[in-house]
């Protein structure tokens, strides 16, 4: 017979005192790891992205070698950090060249512009609760595949439909726009 499980708020409150010990005794050795390897303007963003990591996977009282999992964490960490895109300077328009190019905003512009806005919110709004809530998750709240999955308690394939189904009403509601 299998032991009585714990009521949901214990397990919670017993989950985020177990993660808040791995930050207290693990941070410290992390951020100087990031230090390291990426600067310190961006060491505590991954210092933090490794225990929201660690959260969103949740059974940590399962991993046999926590220290290592922590820092093969943090490797991977540095490795997406450093695939990241910088900002492009030379792509862009200086200000000087800009001249003129607020006088091309014609009222009927803007008149377009506005009911091309009303009818994406009314798309937006037309979406079904699920898939509008992994949407404004994935594009609004900048969160990944997974870490909406285990906030909506589904599959990493169930919110690439969602979102799916939310850019195929968004893509309709443009092709009729003129």
């Amino acid at each position: 017979m299998a032991p009585p499980r714990k009521p949901p708020a214990e397990v919670s409150a017993e989950r985020a005192k177990s993660l808040q010990a791995l930050a207290l005794r693990y941070g410290p050795a992390l951020r100087r790891y990031f230090h390291k390897k990426v600067g310190p303007a961006e060491a505590e963003d991954l210092a933090q992205e490794v225990f929201l990591s660690l959260q969103v996977r949740g059974a940590d009282a399962d991993i046999e070698n926590i220290e290592g999992y922590l820092f093969r964490m943090a490797a991977n960490a540095v490795i997406q950090h450093k695939r990241r895109p910088g900002w492009d300077w030379a792509g862009h328009l200086d200000l000087d060249d800009l001249d003129g190019m607020a006088d091309d905003v014609s009222p009927e512009r803007v008149l377009l512009g506005k009911d091309a806005v009303e009818k994406v919110v009314a798309a937006l709004d037309g979406l079904p609760p699920r898939a509008a809530q992994a949407f404004f998750l994935h594009r609004f709240e900048e969160m990944t595949y997974s870490a909406i999955a285990a906030r909506m308690n589904i599959t990493n394939s169930s919110v690439e439909r969602l979102i799916q189904r939310a850019l195929k009403r968004l893509a309709r509601t443009q092709a009729v726009a003129p």
